[in-house]
């Protein structure tokens, strides 16, 4: 028999590429009862964004598919039990905010010295196609249209009282303008040397096929811009990209904010070729980013990553040492120990895709919603209704 000798690092990816995070417990999540029971399935089946505020007293959600934040309130100590639903709609407190504009589709939030920030996926889509027993063809309109909505443009700062109330009339709240489907960062990012493909083809062809700013036109699922994930630290900002993911190589942006004082935010030039923001190139092993969170605020930085596409596939977790001093057009990978492969969390078949990652118990372990989560996570009430779904929590104390 012949015999194969490992060298010892790789013995240890191959044992830590199957890796699953230990589960500890499930946490239950319940929605306003008085809520229409269609709203309350729509918001339980679609979670992305989570963060915790308040010494964890607060869970913060956001979703795919509303123009609101969701609230919930730990409301028991001897059960990770979370109620006291409440929403927050951004009309409320986002100046000119239209909701007949289209859905946020929030994909980022984050808590950081009394501030809840938020941010939209910032990506175009197109239509689902919805199977049926008798559908064998497409309609002329399937497939074809594609959609920028000016709402999922959203990047904003708004700060959070003592009772966990959104604060409205303050002074302090900001957001990044908006040009109809594009702000600032989109605009710079149409420019980048990376993502504009008429820029890159020209330097082969006199008349290059594609127009400007093709990844914001693809959609999201297609490899299109699509942001999933927010890490704040004062007023330096982490913003991860689910795609475009290029050979297999993911982009998280670096961003620096300052604000007037007619609620505006702008963000600072710090990039090379004056550029308003950082790249940082990571080896994901072909996934792109789904979520960000601090497990140690500035140095510590944890990355949920998940197929770019509409797949089901590896929800792996990884950790990025040191994110806020890297330098610009970083490459962080296994290799050289800039990133760290933590475990991985598992998915169903089309259902629990982990979306929402935030620290939970003291740092020691993570806490996980999904989208789409299959049937035995949703909480029933005696009729039958959704009324709440349950949540994972793992651990990471000893990683």
């Amino acid at each position: 028999m012949m015999s194969v000798l490992l060298s010892s690092s790789q013995v240890n990816q191959n044992t830590l590429m199957a890796t699953d995070l230990s589960k500890l417990q499930t946490v239950e999540i319940y929605c306003q009862a008085d809520l229409d029971a269609d709203i309350r399935k729509e918001i339980i089946s679609n979670l992305s964004g989570a963060v915790l505020s308040h010494q964890g007293q607060y869970l913060w959600l956001g979703t795919d598919e509303f123009t609101s934040i969701e609230r919930f309130t730990k409301t028991n100590d001897q059960k990770p039990i979370f109620s006291e639903h409440q929403r927050f709609h951004f009309k409320d407190f986002i100046d000119d905010f239209d909701e007949e504009e289209g859905e946020v589709d929030i994909e980022g939030l984050s808590y950081c010295e009394g501030y809840l920030w938020m941010i939209g996926s910032h990506s175009s889509k197109r239509k689902k196609v919805k199977p049926q027993a008798d559908k064998y063809t497409l309609g002329k309109k399937e497939l074809k249209k594609i959609k920028r909505e000016k709402n999922r443009y959203l990047f904003a700062r708004i700060p959070i009282n003592e009772q966990g109330e959104l604060a409205y009339q303050s002074p302090q709240k900001a957001w990044l303008s908006r040009q109809g489907s594009s702000n600032a960062l989109t605009q710079a990012l149409a420019k980048d040397e990376y993502l504009d493909l008429a820029q890159i083809i020209a330097d082969e062809e006199d008349s290059p096929p594609l127009g400007n700013e093709v990844y914001l036109y693809l959609p999201s699922k297609e490899n299109g811009l699509d942001i999933e994930g927010l890490a704040v630290d004062g007023n330096k900002v982490l913003v991860g990209l689910r795609g475009p993911v290029l050979r297999g190589i993911a982009l998280l942006l670096a961003l620096e904010v300052e604000d007037s004082s007619s609620h505006e935010l702008y963000l600072k030039t710090m990039g090379n070729e004056d550029r308003v923001y950082k790249r940082h190139f990571l080896d994901l092993d072909g996934l792109g980013i789904r979520e960000l969170c601090w497990q140690e605020q500035g140095s510590r930085l944890l990355i949920l990553a998940g197929p770019t596409m509409d797949l089901d596939g590896a929800l792996q977790l990884f950790c990025l040492h040191d994110p806020l001093a890297l330098k610009d057009n970083s490459f962080s990978s296994q290799q050289n120990q800039q990133l760290e492969y933590l475990g991985t969390i598992p998915h169903g078949y089309k259902c629990d895709r982990a979306e929402g990652l935030c620290l939970y118990n003291d740092s020691k372990s993570i806490l996980v919603v999904y989208d789409s989560p299959e049937s035995k996570r949703l909480i029933l009430d005696a009729a039958g209704s959704v009324v709440g779904v349950h949540a994972d929590e793992f651990s990471i104390s000893q990683l």
